[in-house]
C-alpha cells in the first residue's frame, strides 16, 4: 500500500496538471504546502485536531463507535453517540476564536456533548465554556418540552458535557504541569445529593506530551497520542495494541491517495486557521487597547490624586506664608518697640550720668 504513494516531486507534477488543484495548492502557505506534501508522500501525519480531518475520522454518522469510545474514556462512563446536532444560529459563539474543531452530539441516554479543539487556550475561558454549556442546556430544554408537551418534567433534561481540547497551554494550565485533564462538575459543599446537569473537561495536549512522551500506559493515552503525536514509532505501537485504532491508521493511509480530497481539506483547514488568526490579532489588539485605556485611567486617577495633594499643600503653604507674614509683622513691631526701649534706656542712662556729675559723685 505504501509503495503506491507518490514522491513529493511526483505529487507536484500531478498537481500542476490540474488547474483546480494547482489553484488550491498555491493558496496554501509554505508551511502547509510542506505538511500536505509530507502527508501524501507518507512521511508526515494527518493533523487530526483540525475540523475537516477530525470529522472525517470521527464522523458520528459513519463511525459512531469511535467518538463513543473516545468520549467514554474521557468522561469515565459508558456513552453511546446517537446523532449529530447542528450548530444552530442561536448558539452563543463568537466568530473566530482560534476554534479549529467543533462538534455537538447527542448520546443514546439523551445527554449532549460539545467537543471543541482550540489552538490558543486563553480564547476559551471558563466563562465562555459556561455560556456554551448553558446554551446547549437551553436548546435541550426547548426541544424536550416541545416534544413531551403536557407530560414534560425537568427530570427529562439530561447532562450536558463541554469538552475543550487545547493544543497549546496558557499560564493558568501551565501551573499544573503534572495534570493534562481537568474535570469539573457542579455539587454542593454540604453534600446535598441534588443532580445538576453541567460538566466541563479541559484537556491540554502539550502537557499530555510532556507527561507521557513516548509512554502508552492506557487506552486513553493511545487516543491522546493519536491526536497529538507525530512520532511514527508511537503510531506503530498504538496500531499494534489497539486493533480498532489501527483501522483509523489504515483509513488515514488510504486517504493519502486521494490527492484532490486531501488538498481541499488542507485548504479548508488553513482557511479556518487564517480567519481565526486574524480574529486573534483583533482580539489581542482589543485587549491591548483595553489594557492601555485601563493604564491611562489609572494614571489619570493618580494624576488627579497628586493634583489634589498638591492643591492641599499649596493651601497649607499659603496658610504658612500668611502665618509667616503675620509673624514677620509682629517681629517688626517687636524690633521697633525694642529699639524704642533701647533709646529710652540710653536717654535715662545719660541723664543718670549727667546728674552724677552735677552732684560730684563721679
Amino acid at each position: 500500500m505504501e509503495n503506491a504513494l507518490l514522491t513529493k516531486n511526483e505529487l507536484l507534477h500531478k498537481i500542476s496538471s490540474n488547474a483546480q488543484w494547482e489553484n488550491a495548492y498555491s493558496r496554501l502557505s509554505k508551511e502547509w504546502q510542506n505538511k500536505f506534501l509530507s502527508f501524501c508522500s507518507g512521511t508526515g501525519t494527518l493533523p487530526l485536531t483540525y475540523d475537516p480531518f477530525f470529522k472525517k475520522i470521527f464522523d458520528p454518522e459513519i463511525h459512531p463507535e469511535r467518538l463513543s469510545r473516545f468520549l467514554s474514556l474521557i468522561l469515565g462512563k459508558e456513552l453511546i453517540v446517537h446523532q449529530v446536532l447542528p450548530i444552530e444560529s442561536t448558539r452563543i459563539i463568537e466568530e473566530g476564536s482560534l476554534l479549529i474543531m467543533d462538534i455537538v452530539v447527542k448520546m443514546k441516554d439523551g445527554s449532549i456533548a460539545d467537543i471543541e479543539i482550540q489552538k490558543i487556550p486563553y480564547q476559551f475561558s471558563g466563562e465562555r465554556a459556561a455560556c456554551y454549556s448553558s446554551d446547549l442546556l437551553m436548546r435541550q430544554y426547548v426541544r424536550v418540552k416541545h416534544d413531551r408537551r403536557k407530560i414534560f418534567s425537568y427530570q427529562d433534561i439530561k447532562k450536558v458535557y463541554t469538552i475543550v481540547i487545547l493544543e497549546k497551554t496558557s499560564k493558568i494550565f501551565s501551573n499544573f504541569p503534572n495534570t493534562y485533564m481537568h474535570h469539573s462538575q457542579q455539587q454542593f459543599d454540604s453534600g446535598l445529593p441534588m443532580e445538576l446537569l453541567q460538566e466541563y473537561t479541559f484537556i491540554t495536549l502539550d502537557i499530555f506530551q510532556q507527561i507521557k512522551q513516548n509512554k502508552i500506559e492506557s487506552e486513553l493515552d493511545a487516543w491522546m497520542h493519536l491526536l497529538s503525536s507525530s512520532k511514527r514509532e508511537i503510531h506503530l505501537q498504538i496500531a499494534g495494541q489497539y486493533p480498532y485504532i489501527r483501522e483509523i491508521y489504515e483509513e488515514v493511509a488510504e486517504f493519502r491517495k486521494d490527492i484532490g480530497g486531501v488538498l481541499f481539506m488542507f485548504s479548508d483547514a488553513l482557511r479556518i486557521l487564517d480567519r481565526n488568526t486574524v480574529q486573534l490579532m483583533i482580539d489581542e489588539m482589543s485587549e491591548e487597547l483595553n489594557n492601555l485605556r485601563d493604564e491611562a485611567n489609572e494614571w489619570t486617577n493618580k494624576n488627579s490624586q497628586l493634583a489634589n495633594e498638591n492643591s492641599k499643600l499649596e493651601n497649607e503653604n499659603s496658610k504658612l506664608e500668611n502665618e509667616n507674614s503675620k509673624l514677620e509683622n509682629e517681629n517688626s513691631k517687636l524690633e521697633t518697640k525694642n529699639n524704642e526701649l533701647k533709646n529710652e534706656l540710653e536717654k535715662k542712662e545719660n541723664r543718670i550720668h549727667e546728674l552724677e556729675r552735677m552732684l560730684g559723685i563721679t
